[in-house]
């Protein structure tokens, strides 16, 4: 198995847990959600085996590198002005998101500027860097806080107060008509294999089918417990009160023999690096797009405008975009990505098939 591959889907998988995707889910719990889900398994594989395998005949090279010599100049600028959209916005929202987070439940009496200067300071230095010492940094992020977000879990999975009658009581609902809605916030836990367009340049040789059996059965396992795992805590009628239910989930579980033994403070400092790692991953991205945008290497003033420009578009998110409205935007930007993300996996797979034609 190809562990970078692996890192970026299952970075955007613990992503989802904490942020959005819970909320949007459960509150169509009843109105197809669960038909949903299941519908963005084989959406979310499909769309990771057809870029994935179609990325990789063009070995240690990102999208910048595969298509510099296009004769369609000002059609590779549309193109990348697009996704860099996309995947600014992705950071941006995953951003404005947790420092709300901070502001509820470590600091309310600091100020929400304050923690996105810390933030965007730490952002900024990442999203410059190579893409290589990027991918180290998501690496050891994720050593260090994979296995304690799993025994969370577990404790989650084996605590007295999970109602397993809950969840079955919304899994009598699987044959609902499924929302778009539902189905956009479920496959975005498979959209981590969308930064490969960048991080493509450390994957050395063809990914094997074990890659894609992975990410399938990581993939069943974190919708369901994404899903699921609030519903049994809080009711299948408690659980849509909750804005972020997995929080509230982890401050129902104890560590009784833990130097820390409310489970919510462990829960969101793992997250916190994570969630950096995160925007950090996306911005870098968009960034290394706007780099490729260019044919001249881009210089350190234009290098500037572009970081006041992301600091800029924080700034204006966090004091315009309150915790409801920015669940709103959400849900909308989850269909216009999963649109985007369809769009641009099957232009992507059949330009390919031409040029190597």
């Amino acid at each position: 198995m190809n562990r970078y591959f692996l890192y970026l889907v299952l970075l955007n998988m613990l992503v989802n847990v904490i942020i959005f995707v819970p909320n949007i889910l459960i509150q169509y719990r009843f109105e197809g959600a669960v038909m949903g889900v299941l519908i963005a398994i084989p959406i979310g594989v499909a769309l990771n085996y057809l870029l994935s395998t179609t990325i990789n005949k063009f070995p240690e090279q990102g999208m910048p590198e595969i298509i510099a010599n296009s004769k369609h100049r000002w059609l590779k600028i549309i193109h990348f002005c697009g996704i860099q959209w996309i995947w600014f916005t992705a950071g941006l929202i995953t951003l404005v998101g947790f420092i709300d987070i901070l502001d509820r439940f470590i600091n309310p009496e600091m100020p929400k500027m304050a923690l996105l200067v810390i933030y965007l300071a730490a952002i900024f230095l990442i999203i410059q860097l190579p893409t290589d010492r990027v991918m180290y940094f998501l690496e050891i992020v994720l050593f260090l806080n994979t296995p304690l977000i799993a025994f969370i879990i577990f404790k989650a999975f084996t605590n007295d107060y999970l109602s397993w009658d809950s969840m079955l009581e919304v899994g009598t609902h699987i044959f609902e008509r499924p929302s778009l809605k539902s189905i956009a916030a479920a496959t975005y836990c498979f959209s981590g294999y969308t930064n490969l367009i960048i991080f493509n340049r450390l994957i050395k040789g063809r990914l094997k089918i074990w890659n894609f059996f992975a990410v399938f059965l990581l993939g069943i396992f974190n919708l369901f417990t994404t899903f699921f795992i609030p519903i049994g805590f809080h009711g299948s009628d408690g659980a849509q009160e909750f804005q972020y239910p997995w929080i509230s989930t982890a401050d129902s579980l104890r560590l009784a023999y833990s130097p820390i033994e409310r489970v919510i403070f462990l829960f969101l400092m793992f997250y916190m690096s994570i969630t950096l790692i995160s925007i950090s991953v996306h911005w870098h991205v968009s960034f290394e797009l706007i780099k490729g945008t260019f044919k001249e290497k881009i210089s350190k003033k234009k290098n500037l405008l572009i970081l006041i420009f992301y600091a800029g578009c924080s700034v204006a998110g966090v004091i315009f975009l309150n915790t409801i409205l920015l669940n709103k935007i959400t849900v909308y930007w989850m269909i216009v990505r999963l649109g985007f993300e369809i769009l641009l996996v099957v232009i992507f797979f059949i330009w390919t098939r031409r040029w190597t034609a």
